[in-house]
């Protein structure tokens, strides 16, 4: 009887250490995540502090014709412009942003932004209404330029980016 009492003991022993192994092992994949995230927030936001202090450069030159070259992490896929109306599923899912503030930068898919969907680009405007360009392998491709007698720095499409502008 004494024997019997032993074994399921050590059942529960067993299967309290296997609980508490389990638990362990989802603690840390849950925080690794968590770490991993953060380092995608921050991504974002060099990538926005980059685009500005670009847009500054431009802005303060006297004639610029050229691309921003931005990297972002893997969930970005477009990154869209604008301060009017537009269409298609990207602007439909961003046009609720544009109401806070004078938000000019969107972030799409914006469950990827990090809850920062929306920015405000300064010195900046656009020869279109609203318009995406695609990241493509994590980099996105946004022309733009500035004559010397503009004020502000004109984001321009190019062709390619005309073709997937709805999406």
């Amino acid at each position: 009887m004494n024997e019997r009492g032993q074994s399921q003991f050590l059942s529960i022993g067993i299967l309290f250490s296997i609980i508490l192994i389990i638990a362990i092992v989802g603690i840390s994949i849950y925080v690794i995540t968590k770490f991993v995230n953060i380092g995608d927030c921050a991504n974002v936001e060099v990538f926005k502090d980059d685009f500005q202090r670009s847009m500054n450069r431009a802005w303060s030159s006297e004639i610029v014709r050229d691309t921003y070259v931005g990297s972002l992490p893997s969930g970005i896929e477009a990154i869209c412009l604008g301060e009017g109306t537009g269409s298609g599923i990207k602007y439909g899912e961003l046009k609720d942003y544009q109401r806070w503030g004078n938000n000019n930068l969107f972030f799409y898919p914006p469950e990827e932004s990090c809850d920062d969907v929306a920015t405000e680009i300064e010195h900046i405007e656009f020869d279109f209404s609203w318009h995406c360009f695609d990241v493509v392998n994590r980099e996105v491709r946004i022309p733009y330029e500035k004559g010397s007698f503009d004020d502000l720095v004109k984001i321009t499409r190019t062709p390619e980016s005309d073709e997937a502008e709805n999406g």
